[in-house]
């Protein structure tokens, strides 16, 4: 990448204008364009000024490849969200991760065999930081990330990508389809998931949900049960191995 795109990429991370830019570093609207079209170069003097602004060292806007391991982005990382403003800490770990999605997917749309568009790595990070998306997902033995109006999922688990694995998916899927059964499963999961002793009344349940009471007995008794741990005095928790599959769920069906 050369130093006209780095600006441009840091510039629409950052989340200014070319003219703020221009006004921050005492050049012309114009003079930023031309960097970031590659027509020109930024005066040399100007560099460090440009690399302060963006939090980058001069090398990185440069393009030397300076030595780092895995443990110096996690600091970095770390100092980026430790660093933000009171309050805006997990927005901070929100953007990095709809970022790395994004990173996911135009890495694998250079593929040939990806069967994706090829997409453009500064346009791909906006899009996914700015929730423009309704639906994006990656699929591959190494790395299984999927995105949804600002929801991220993350996994490497290798039995996910299992044959057999994704048959048991689909089969779950279709079992919790129903509008009414992710209203009651959500409802359960909200009212349990802080306490592995609480358990949730069907009375509980009808507040959240607004359901009668006679259609939750029904729902709980019906296709859930099979997920789900019974009390002796009638209430509900998500077993063990399940509690997953809200957080899972909450990705595809937002507005449950």
């Amino acid at each position: 990448m050369d130093i006209g795109n780095k600006i441009l990429f840091l510039r629409k991370n950052k989340g200014v204008t070319q003219e703020q830019l221009a006004q921050t570093l005492g050049v012309s609207n114009q003079a930023v364009s031309k960097w970031e079209s590659g027509q020109c170069f930024p005066d040399i003097q100007l560099l460090p000024d440009i690399a302060r602004y963006f939090n980058v060292s001069s090398d990185e806007l440069l393009g030397i490849e300076t030595q780092s391991s895995n443990d110096d982005i996690l600091i970095t990382i770390n100092d980026v969200i430790q660093n933000s403003k009171p309050g805006t800490e997990m927005a901070q770990i929100m953007k990095i991760a709809k970022a790395l999605h994004a990173i996911v997917l135009v890495k694998e749309s250079k593929k040939e065999s990806s069967g994706y568009p090829e997409f453009e790595l500064d346009e791909t990070i906006e899009h996914a930081i700015c929730n423009e998306w309704g639906l994006s997902s990656v699929a591959s033995s190494q790395i299984i990330t999927t995105m949804r109006r600002g929801n991220v999922f993350f996994s490497d688990d290798q039995n996910l990508y299992d044959e057999n694995s994704i048959k048991k998916i689909c089969k779950l899927m279709k079992k919790l389809s129903d509008k009414l059964e992710l209203a009651v499963l959500f409802a359960v999961y909200d009212i349990t998931v802080s306490d592995e002793a609480t358990f949730a009344s069907v009375e509980q349940v009808s507040d959240i949900t607004d359901l009668q009471q006679s259609v939750i007995e029904s729902i709980l008794d019906g296709e859930l049960v099979q997920f789900l741990q019974v009390a002796e005095n009638r209430t509900f928790r998500i077993r063990g191995e399940y509690m997953n599959i809200p957080p899972i769920l909450s990705v595809l069906y937002p507005a449950v």
